[in-house]
């Protein structure tokens, strides 16, 4: 874990970026196989139950070194999901923490001893991330190994529940041919002469001990119930007289001893209520094994078979007439399943099912539950295992083969119909009602696109395009011109053939809607022929690739592409056209075309183009469109200024209106865009070498208090760069500038900014001073000054290389000033100007084992105090 931490905090992960890392492609794939529900149920499981945890782990005292993450020891699925639900509420806490630090350092509120604890968190956080992992790649298996045979046996999901006895309430009727037997309990009423009731219950010998009559011998007129019932009535009749009158009903059932054996998954002796039926007796083991058949289940009794039981009748017609009630002792048995057939395809019930023998293809549709709604039943696929032991495929009708027999082992698959439609055309793109269209005989496009209306407003009535299938299945190109279709000339109607896919392009682009015509036209094209594909750049709008067609001119491209741009040479172009001479050797053409050729229609249509001709559009000499800067702050006239090629920029300050009174121009701030590049690739640079230094210095430091004191103001100072944004700042002397002294030096680039401030009051002091603050300037004060009005050197602090960065962003150091030594002079710190103090790099051997410790920190230093004297 320590070693984690040492070298996680080379590393600047934002929050955001952390947390929405991609998955790797292993794990993607993994994710990818499962079904939506899956997945659902996998993000729920990650996503859940996150406030417990935060209650027992306030954020305030969270130590990330004492938190454990380990998977468990247990591989159950639900110990896996309770750990998931785990990582995500620690994940949830430690996020949080560590966006509030980053924020804080954002601000430069945090304080040198929550740097450690900022890395220590995102270490454990990237650890979390592990075992999350690894957690969703088991979870990810195991749905997979579920969905190993998506074909599963019919009718064994009925036993899917947990297993449970049948035990029927005293409330449930009591049938007509219900069996008495020991363990009964009668429930007798007396009433009229005698108010009086019993509880009685039959004795193993078949007794009932009436109080007041003596035994009564309860199978004497029989073993139903009903006969029972009769019998004592009249028995107490007799023995009480004709004014007793007497109510008698069964009260708790008694139960009964049976055996369940063969394919059931659990075997052995069961006690269920005699009230209990086969199916009744089935549930109370569990079920059947998937070995097991449904549909020859015997039920014997004293040896003898006396009843077997089709599940199916009761699965697909719910059919229980054969399930017969259970008598003491009797014998369950369920045999191996003998005979067993797949449908799959296009069947409402796709599964394995068991057959008896002698069945049909009919047969076999109907335990299926019937075909789809969108099967091919003329082609039906029926793999059987022939006589070799080898696999044979038999192609049936279902019209005319109906009765087709099946046998073991058969697999029958009933395709789906197709998604391709034959008659239909599809309109796609800048059209108010796109789709598909029934194509009839003769129809035409004007069929469909009556009125201009019938188009989105920003439509391109210049060009559209018609993907048309070959019967080769090879694509084809037309283009037209939709404004045509709303002129009343009979020439102007555009026939349409079926599948046909027709493009209406939006006047803003055409790439997205031609990116997959043009990828499945380079796909098509063979060895010897170009690619159905022309091409144009340059000052047209939409540059790019275009499909061909027949007989396609230079016109017809232009239209494609929009038509040319206004900064367009249309006195000289080329086409460069590449094509196969008789040995087969690839030759390239160029070709000019004049001013004709391209400023007249007439002349531009006549130029037919080739497959994989290239147009190349020149832009107008020395044209620059839109190129202007931005002046703001302290000028008579801020905002953006058009510029001409050569202009400087006291050419611009002059049209600006010049400065203003309050304008403080050795202040001024002049930023061009291609410098700003240049500070973020070097300013990277900069950040990996002083990680790589700064980790390489940490794994070899010892343990110490300065050592740690040392890593965290190293880290923050590297914390400051990061968050330093480039300026691209060129240093100027805008008071020469304006005085002429050196107005042609500066030339104007599109882009550039210039800040002119307000004359500024003060000094700031940054660095290792007591106190960093601004101090207002005064003449008579001197560099000493400034610094023991901020409290004073820091014991960190490197007096000896104390610099200066000046309002216009220049930087006067020691070894190249002489202000810094004992004469300096009171006019060498003026207002704007930012005091700088470094830290002193000896202080502790960990800042000596970097590999540039003092250009490290200076370069940190003067990034960081450039940034603030803007």
């Amino acid at each position: 874990m320590k070693k984690i931490i040492l070298s996680f905090f080379i590393y600047s992960f934002s929050a955001t970026g952390f947390l929405f890392a991609q998955v790797d492609p292993a794990l993607m794939a993994k994710l990818s196989a499962l079904t939506p529900q899956q997945r659902q149920q996998l993000l729920d499981q990650r996503s859940s139950g996150r406030g417990d945890f935060q209650r027992s782990f306030p954020s305030a005292e969270l130590n990330t070194r004492s938190v454990e993450v380990e998977a468990p020891d247990e591989e159950s699925f639900d110990t896996r999901s309770n750990f998931l639900t785990d990582l995500s509420e620690m994940e949830e806490l430690i996020s949080s923490d560590i966006i509030r630090l980053e924020k804080d350092q954002q601000e430069d509120r945090i304080v040198i001893e929550n740097y450690n604890a900022l890395e220590e968190s995102k270490a454990l956080l990237r650890k979390i991330k592990q075992v999350q992992r690894r957690e969703i790649e088991k979870r990810a298996d195991e749905f997979g190994k579920s969905e190993a045979d998506p074909i599963k046996p019919f009718g064994y999901d009925l036993f899917a529940s947990d297993p449970s006895t049948f035990a029927p309430g005293n409330e449930v009727p009591i049938p007509s041919d219900y069996r008495i037997g020991p363990g009964d309990l009668v429930e007798i009423q007396l009433f009229g002469q005698r108010n009086e009731s019993y509880s009685l219950g039959i004795s193993r010998e078949g007794m009932i001990r009436f109080p007041g009559i003596g035994p009564i011998n309860a199978f004497e007129k029989g073993t139903s119930f009903i006969e029972l019932k009769n019998h004592l009535k009249e028995t107490i009749r007799k023995q009480l007289g004709e004014g007793v009158q007497s109510s008698i009903t069964l009260g708790a059932f008694r139960s009964i001893r049976i055996f369940l054996l063969g394919e059931v998954r659990k075997q052995g002796a069961y006690t269920v209520s005699a009230l209990s039926t086969t199916i009744n007796a089935l549930l109370s083991c569990g079920g059947i094994k998937d070995t097991g058949s449904l549909r020859n289940i015997k039920l014997k009794r004293a040896g003898e078979v006396i009843a077997s039981l089709d599940l199916y009748d009761l699965l697909l017609r719910g059919d229980t007439r054969a399930d017969q009630p259970l008598q003491p002792g009797d014998v369950i048995f369920v045999p191996v399943v003998e005979k067993q057939i797949t449908v799959s395809g296009a069947v409402r019930r796709p599964a394995k099912y068991e057959i008896k023998g002698g069945e049909t293809l009919q047969s076999a549709f109907e335990l299926a539950g019937g075909s789809s709604n969108r099967s091919i039943l003329d082609f039906i696929r029926l793999e059987r295992m022939d006589d070799d032991f080898r696999l044979t495929i038999k192609n049936l009708n279902f019209a005319s083969d109906a009765k087709f027999k099946i046998q073991n082992g058969d697999q029958i698959s009933i395709g789906f119909t197709g998604s391709s439609v034959k008659n239909v055309v599809s309109l796609i793109g800048a059209v108010e009602n796109l789709g598909d269209y029934e194509w009839k005989n003769g129809l035409t496009l004007n069929d469909l696109i009556k009125d201009p209306f019938d188009l989105l407003p920003n439509a391109d009535l210049h060009y559209g395009l018609i993907r048309r299938k070959k019967p080769n299945g090879d694509i084809h190109c037309l283009s037209f011109i939709p404004a045509d279709l709303f002129r009343r000339e009979k020439g102007n109607k555009v026939s349409l053939n079926a599948q046909d896919l027709v493009y209406f392009f939006p006047r803003e682009s055409r790439e997205d809607l031609l990116e997959g015509l043009i990828r499945d036209l380079r796909n098509q094209s063979a060895s010897g022929e170009n690619s159905r594909i022309v091409r144009i750049s340059g000052s047209v709008h939409f540059a790019g690739d275009y499909p061909f067609s027949d007989a396609m001119t230079l016109a017809d491209l232009f239209r494609a592409a929009g038509g040319t741009r206004d900064s367009a040479y249309m006195l000289d172009a080329e086409v460069t056209r590449i094509g196969l001479d008789q040995d087969q050797s690839a030759f390239v053409k160029h070709i000019r075309l004049s001013p004709k050729q391209l400023a007249d229609v007439n002349s531009s249509k006549q130029f037919t183009l080739e497959p994989y001709d290239a147009v190349s559009i020149k832009p107008i000499p020395l044209w620059k469109e839109g190129e202007r800067i931005e002046i703001q702050g302290e000028v008579k006239f801020p905002g953006f200024y058009s510029i001409k090629n050569g202009e400087t920029l006291y050419d611009v300050i002059v049209r600006a209106g010049g400065i203003t009174d309050r304008a403080f121009p050795q202040g001024a701030i002049f930023s061009r865009e291609n410098l700003r590049v240049k500070e973020d690739e070097q300013r990277g640079r900069l950040i990996a070498q002083l990680e790589s230094d700064l980790a390489t210095a940490t794994l070899s430091a010892k343990d110490s208090e300065d050592a740690a004191q040392a890593q965290s103001a190293a880290r923050a100072m590297l914390a400051r760069l990061q968050n330093t944004e480039s300026q691209g700042r060129l240093v100027i002397d805008l008071s020469k500038i304006i005085k002429a002294t050196e107005k042609a030096q500066l030339v104007v680039k599109s882009g550039d900014l210039l800040v002119v401030p307000e004359i500024p009051y003060a000094v700031s002091v940054s660095g290792e001073v007591q106190f960093p603050s601004s101090h207002l300037h005064e003449e008579k004060l001197a560099l000493s000054d400034y610094l023991n009005r901020s409290g004073g050197f820091t014991q960190n602090a490197d007096k000896g290389r104390t610099f200066v960065v000046k309002a216009n962003g220049s930087v006067m150091t020691k070894g190249g000033n002489a202000w810094f030594g004992k004469g300096t002079s009171s006019n060498q710190i003026s207002p704007g100007d930012v005091i700088v103090v470094p830290i002193d790099v000896k202080q502790t051997r960990f800042l000596e084992n970097l590999t540039y410790s003092t250009q490290i920190i200076y370069q940190l230093a003067v990034a960081a105090a450039a940034v603030n004297s803007f």
